[in-house]
């Protein structure tokens, strides 16, 4: 049994450009926007992670990853300017089959990091800073499927907090026997 972390990058900028211009909908809560799937998807979304990449799917929004009956799979979620302008993060999650995988729980991880202090990130001081990531979680608890599920984020504007949408799209699991 072992841990999966997935890393979900998103294209907040172009997602917050064509809800503003009216070309995709900012969807709601219970009704996110579907980006698509594959190359429609693959604008928006990457997905990377570490090892139990299926083939050629690294950095793809249908990432296909291999697991075992008892292993966690972590999807944590970032913006491609980390958060800056935009915040995302999941919030939703539905799996098919249902009987595959727990339902998600989500958390704030909290981890330490040490990064320079300053300017000169060669030779400088180095520094304790606190980290924060919001991350989605479940265990894959029935062996010898493929497992489609849809993740679901909200995307936030952080000039002033307000939710610029809700998306949707589905990636997979291959479950070893």
């Amino acid at each position: 049994m072992s841990l999966i972390n997935v890393q979900v990058s998103v294209n907040a900028d172009q997602l917050s450009t064509q809800v503003r211009d009216g070309s995709i909908p900012a969807g709601n809560v219970n009704q996110p926007t579907n980006l698509g799937s594959y190359s429609s998807s693959d604008v928006f979304i990457s997905m990377v992670a570490q090892d139990n990449v299926v083939a050629n799917d690294q950095g793809k929004s249908e990432l296909r990853i291999n697991a075992v009956a008892g292993d966690a799979i972590r999807w944590s979620m970032t913006t491609l300017d980390d958060n800056a302008r935009n915040t995302a993060f999941l919030y939703d999650g539905h799996f098919n089959p249902s009987t595959c995988i727990t339902p998600l729980t989500y958390f704030n991880m909290h981890t330490k990091l040490y990064l320079p202090a300053g300017a000169e990130p060669k030779n400088g001081v180095i520094v304790e800073y606190d980290s924060y990531d919001y991350v989605a979680q479940g265990s894959i608890i029935e062996p010898g499927q493929t497992i489609q599920y849809t993740l679901s984020f909200k995307l936030i504007d952080n000039s002033n907090g307000q939710v610029i949408g809700y998306f949707t799209w589905d990636p997979f699991i291959n479950v070893a026997q």
